[in-house]
Parts: structure tokens; sequence; C-alpha cells
């Protein structure tokens, strides 16, 4: 039996052992979750519009399923998903699937597909088995809508199994999920939107205030993940340090502390708590503007936790050893600059808008590059590439030590990164993205699309022409050309 994840949010703030008691608060619901079975996940995902409820206040959403957090989908490394997107939205949308080393062709993580209103669509998806445990996530994701349908709800997480199970010494400790989620509302009526909450409504999992309790030194696994549209999630917990364990769904090589925590929009952590002294506490999120006049605050609770009960010992886990791409041979170099327009209505990539029609990038399979990414603004910026992870090798010039592989990053305003990204899988061939994931950013033209080729020769036979990929051969009933309009409802 796999574990079943609990939902749950904590922490900050330590009151102290005999402050006054948190306000009573519902625990954090546990999501709805659709597991693999025999090595197939199977799923309708109904996108529509409708109301979602936070704290008794009706706010207009589009969600999956009539759930603001979206199903969570749980499966295994080397598992298939069989997903029916259901489109009962009065637009297109389509879906895509963060972070999964999958195939980007025919009916896979193909972002050209564009499902049309009241029309259907079949996915199939092919974990791989190399796809490490964690953390990640599904989402809208057609050009020029991302912003609006992720933003209003169009999200929810993707769950490969087995990330504990890698890592010695954290056998049976509890797992906990957050998904955070924030609506940004800017015409309404409610003095609770408006003064309260300052046209944010940010949620975990689903609700804007929650509850929980651990004993003294009891280890949870928090896998956190931020499916904001835009923004950054700032945690920190005062009393307490996190462990950082992992980074956008696989560990890293050794752990980290830190007293805050900062999400990139996409980004996912793997985090370790060792409950404190008894007493309570409060999770804050920092820099969100919240209630008016004297009580106007910066941070906002999300949560409240009890420690209390028999002290027990903390787990002590052993991060295993993860590959490091340093060494291997680069062969070629890239550099792609980050820009804008001065009224911040369009968003570059080497000075180019994104089209469709256009591929700005080829790459042969087995080829291992190093871009460098510059961000020529004032603004906050955040590479992301489909179908593969990549090692961050310098910031700002100066080398970094290896810190594990991502598929998400920050490109420092006025700066520049270094990226090593390996080509080297053959499942990967096709076009893909690669973008800057503030969705605002990507939709007003901060994408491009690469093309990875096999240069393999075409060789001839009895039967015409082979070319040797029987690796990555698909169906043809599977080809579904750029930008195509699919439906079969």
């Amino acid at each position: 039996m796999r574990p079943r994840w609990l939902t749950a949010g904590l922490l900050l703030f330590c009151m102290g052992p005999g402050a006054a008691a948190p306000p009573v608060v519902p625990s954090l619901s546990e999501l709805p979750e659709v597991l693999s079975h025999d090595g197939v996940l199977s799923v309708t995902l109904k996108a529509q519009a409708g109301k979602s409820r936070f704290d008794g206040i009706d706010v207009d959403t589009i969600t999956y399923n009539d759930s603001f957090s979206g199903p969570v989908l749980r499966v295994r490394p080397g598992d298939t998903m069989r997903i029916h997107l259901a489109n009962r939205l009065d637009e297109p949308t389509n879906l895509h699937f963060h972070g999964i080393q999958t195939s980007p062709r025919g009916n896979s993580d193909n972002v050209h597909i564009s499902v049309p209103p009241g029309k259907d669509f079949d996915y199939e998806i092919k974990i791989p088995t190399y796809q490490p445990p964690g953390a990640y996530w599904y989402h809208a994701h057609l050009h020029g809508l991302s912003e609006k349908q992720v933003g209003r709800g169009l999200s929810g997480a993707l769950i490969v199994d087995g990330f504990a199970d890698g890592v010695p010494g954290l056998a049976g400790v509890r797992e906990r999920l957050f998904a955070f989620k924030s609506i940004e509302i800017e015409d309404s009526d409610n003095p609770v939107i408006n003064d309260e909450w300052h046209g944010v409504v940010q949620t975990i999992n689903g609700q804007v205030t929650v509850s929980e309790a651990m004993k003294p030194g009891e280890t949870a696994l928090w896998h956190l993940t931020n499916h904001d549209a835009n923004q950054t999630v700032h945690l920190s917990l005062e009393g307490h340090r996190f462990t950082i364990i992992g980074r956008d769904g696989a560990a890293i090589p050794r752990p980290e502390e830190a007293e805050v925590l900062h999400i990139g929009p996409a980004a996912r952590l793997e985090v370790l708590v060792i409950g404190g002294e008894p007493g309570d506490y409060r999770l804050l999120t920092r820099n969100v503007l919240t209630g008016k006049g004297p009580a106007l605050s910066r941070d906002r609770t999300m949560g409240h936790l009890t420690v209390a009960g028999t002290p027990v010992t903390p787990a002590r886990p052993v991060l295993p050893p993860i590959a490091d791409l340093s060494g291997l041979k680069v062969t070629g170099y890239r550099t792609f600059v980050f820009s804008q327009s001065k009224d911040s209505e369009q968003y570059y990539i080497n000075g180019r808008l994104f089209d469709a029609s256009r591929t700005d990038t080829r790459v042969n399979l087995g080829d291992v590059e190093d871009w460098t990414i510059r961000n020529d603004s004032d603004d906050m910026h955040a590479f992301h590439i489909h179908q593969l992870a990549f090692q961050v090798m310098s910031v700002n010039g100066k080398p970094v030590r290896f810190d594990g592989l991502l598929d998400t990053v920050k490109v420092p305003e006025r700066g520049e990164i270094v990226i090593r990204l390996p080509f080297t899988q053959p499942n990967i061939v096709g076009t893909f993205m690669y973008h800057c994931h503030v969705l605002k950013h990507e939709d007003k033209g901060m994408m491009q699309m690469i093309e990875v080729v096999d240069p393999r020769p075409i060789k001839h036979s009895g039967n015409g022409l082979v070319r040797w990929l029987a690796s990555i051969t698909k169906p043809a009933e599977l080809d579904i050309p750029l930008c195509t309009t699919a439906g079969n409802g």
C-alpha cells in the first residue's frame, strides 16, 4: 500500500508555552487523489468555469473537476497516464505536465495541442523509468491564455511516488503536500477581499487558513509546490529552520538549512521540518499585504500548528549520491537575452516575440550544451524548459557548487546564469518550449521553440527507408501537426 500524503498547513512565529491558543480553524482537508493501478492512471479532467468558496466568500474560478486545487495525480516511474480532457470553457485550452521528462510529440506532453470549447481530447503520458520521484504539477499552457487560466485555477499537483523511499533514514516519516495557489481580484465589492486580503486570495490546498499538530522532535517531510501564475511564495519559520533536501522533484546532493523559503513560480521543494518546543505556531507567507490601518501587515497567517505530546527522536536521513553534469563534454554554447518593452506589454527572447510557426533553436540528440540566460531588465524572470532538467553552472560569472538538477530557475535582475543541458534521452526528440515561467511574460512573447533531432543517418532496407529510432518511434495516428486543433467530442 502506498503511503497517502496527508495534506496540511503548518507553522510559523513561535508564541511559546502558555501563550494564547490559536484561533479555531479547520484542519486542511485531504485533496482528491487519482492513483495509478497496474502501471496505468486513468482520469477525466473537466475544465469549466464556476465559483469556489474561500472563508464563505464566492470567487469566480476555472477548475478541473470542480476542485480549485485540482485532483492530485499520483504515479510511479514507468507508469502511463491516460487523461481525458473535457473542455467545458468558452475558450480553447490544453495541458502541460511540468517537469515530466516525457515525449513532446503526438498526444503526449505536446503544448501545440489546442482543444476547442466543448471538445474533448485524450492524452497519453508515459512517465520515464528514470523520472526522479517527487512533486511536479500539471496546468493549462495555451499561449496567450496561460496566465488567465492558471491564475484562475487550472492546475493540480502531480506526484511521482518514491521520494522518501530513495532517502535512507526517512522511512515512516509523515509526508505533507502543500500546493500554493493564489487568485488576484481587481474588481470586487467585498470588504474582506479588498481590505483584508488586498485583492489577493492566497491558498494552500484550496484553503486560506488551516491547522495541524506535531509532537516535539517529530520529523515531517513537506512537499511544496507553487502553482501561482506569476508570484514567488516566501515562507519563514521563526524558532525553527527548514532543511531542504530536494528541488524540482529530485533530491539534492547535501541538505541545506534555511529560515526563509523562496519558492518561485512553478518551483517545488522537498523540506524536512522537526517539531520544536511545545507551543502554538503560525504559518506565515511573507510580502503579502494583509489587514488595514494599524493592523496592516506584510505577513499573512496561513495556518496554525500545535506542538504537543511526548517527544520523539528526529529522523536522520542520508541523501543519496546525485549525478553531476560538470564532467560532461560540452558540444555547444548559446546565449539568450530576456528583455521587454518600456511599457512592459511585450517581452522578448533575443529581441523576438514568440511565433508558433518558427523554430528558434535546433539541437542534435546526444548534445550537451551550456546556455547563458541573461536578464536585461529590472524585472523578475524565471527560466523553464520542457522535457528535461539542467544544472546551474554559474551565477553572474561566479561558478556555483553542484546543487542538483532543476527545471525552473530565477534569472537575476540585470544579471545572468549559465546552465548545462543534456539533450541525451531519446524520448525528447521533437519540438517543445523554453520560456519565462512568469506567465504574464510568457503570454506576451517571452517564449521560444526548440527542436531536438536525431542525427543518425537514414538507412535503406528491403522495405524502404528505415530510421534507426526504435526507442522513440511513435504510431502514425499520434502525429499532431504544430498548432493543431484537437477534438473528439
